[in-house]
């Protein structure tokens, strides 16, 4: 299912890689959606007061470093626990390679293994997901699923799973090929430090696009959104949190270790811009079409909407900026719920996916941020059975395996890797409501 915003086929240029066009306008993108209504209150329940429903204390320690009661997750459990052949994977829509209605990759882990994978998508955002599961969890239940993927950048939904001991510490004795090929961007990330309950499944930036025909020289930093030259041509996003973080490195500051006092300070540099009537609107995923179609010159964007955009001939003008105070990095992480039955099934299927020859197989047909470099070698010179994975999928993608490895969205340029900015990780409720409240009304009335 598309969404509403998305444009419809015809609209597309020949040349655009279906992979391209099936990963940016299917229901992925209902992540971004969700983002945008827990933010300005969208929805029938803020995330604040859904949270508190939920029972989340708002004075709840962060204890990502903990293990669950009865020691699971340790070293002693781990020796404990067997494989049993099969795992339940939950995955978003839409996001994970297709050949004829199979997944080349689970095939062939199947056939390395004998686990045999039951592979879901009933996650369409974070939020009503863990609401789906949390019942299970604090009834100390098994969820139904082994292995579920949960985005960073969604207040708070990741992080009450890790804070409730909700998760299953990793058996890093089974993260071979993680430490052995995994990108320094998804490992140790500030949300899960030592990468204790997660392993990063995709990524992708909130950078800024511009229209190259008009602005010529867009500098390099994050001022061109201030920029009174471009006044009721900028656009910025309604998701408050995309709309904080950028006014967050507008003042110099890291969103993910800054305080509620420089809160203040970005809600006061953004009231301003504002108020000196640059900004044209706060859009939701609708931006990338104002930009396409003039309206705005120069945007907050998500880059692999830029990247699409520039492989269409009638918007090759349209550029991607990752200023040097740097771009926010999200990331989709597999992890473990608490009372999962197939805990080493799931650790050998988590850790299969960081096999260079799996990712370029997957990345194919995803075209996100890879989360393994060396994936990008097997894409122009696969051997074996990522040959003859890619070779069958082809016809189906529509365009050669090299132009996915020199995608920029996919495989990052070392400034792109160094420009990545990390999202705060609310701690309470309360902290969300303070964030809101300073952002909230700046995107209301606009």
């Amino acid at each position: 299912m598309k969404d509403q915003d998305s444009p419809q086929p015809e609209e597309r240029d020949s040349h655009t890689d279906p992979a391209i066009w099936r990963g940016l306008t299917q229901q992925r993108l209902s992540r971004r959606q969700l983002l945008a209504s827990a933010g300005t209150g969208a929805g029938v329940l803020g995330l604040s007061a859904f949270l508190a429903a939920c029972g989340v204390k708002g004075n709840a320690p962060a204890v990502s470093g903990s293990s669950p009661a009865g020691g699971v997750g340790t070293a002693a459990w781990w020796a404990k626990q067997k494989l049993h052949h099969t795992v339940n994977f939950a995955n978003w829509p839409y996001y994970i390679d297709v050949l004829k209605g199979k997944h080349p990759t689970l095939e062939h882990f199947t056939q390395q293994t004998g686990i045999q994978v039951n592979y879901t998508e009933p996650i369409n955002d974070n939020v009503a997901f863990y609401a789906k599961i949390r019942p299970s969890l604090a009834a100390g239940q098994y969820t139904g699923f082994d292995v579920i993927v949960m985005t960073n950048n969604t207040p708070n939904a990741l992080g009450y799973l890790m804070q409730n001991r909700w998760l299953t510490p990793l058996d890093q004795s089974m993260m071979t090929n993680f430490y052995k090929y995994a990108s320094p961007l998804v490992k140790n990330p500030s949300w899960d430090p030592g990468n204790k309950h997660t392993m990063a499944w995709q990524s992708g930036w909130t950078a800024i696009g511009y229209n190259s025909s008009v602005i010529k020289n867009p500098g390099t930093t994050v001022d061109v959104l201030f920029n009174k030259k471009y006044a009721g041509r900028v656009g910025m996003m309604s998701d408050l949190q995309e709309l904080g973080s950028v006014g967050l490195l507008a003042i110099g500051v890291e969103p993910a270790t800054s305080t509620e006092s420089d809160w203040a300070k970005a809600a006061k540099k953004l009231q301003l811009q504002k108020s000196d009537g640059i900004v044209r609107a706060y859009y939701d995923q609708s931006y990338i079409n104002h930009l396409k179609n003039g309206d705005t010159v120069v945007t907050q964007a998500w880059s692999g909407d830029i990247f699409q955009a520039d492989l269409n001939s009638k918007y090759r003008d349209l550029k991607l900026l990752i200023p040097n105070e740097g771009a926010m990095f999200w990331t989709d992480n597999m992890c473990i719920p608490l009372y999962a039955q197939n805990p080493k099934d799931a650790m050998a299927v988590m850790d299969y996916f960081y096999q260079p020859q799996v990712q370029a197989v997957v990345e194919y047909y995803n075209d996100y941020v890879c989360p393994v470099p060396a994936a990008k070698q097997v894409l122009l010179h696969p051997t074996g059975w990522a040959q003859q994975a890619l070779t069958a999928m082809k016809p189906e993608i529509g365009l050669p395996t090299s132009k996915t490895a020199y995608a920029p969205t996919v495989f990052p340029t070392p400034q792109a890797i160094q420009h990545s900015r990390s999202y705060y990780s609310f701690k309470s409720p309360e902290e969300l409501t303070a964030w809101n409240n300073l952002f909230l009304p700046i995107v209301q009335g606009s």
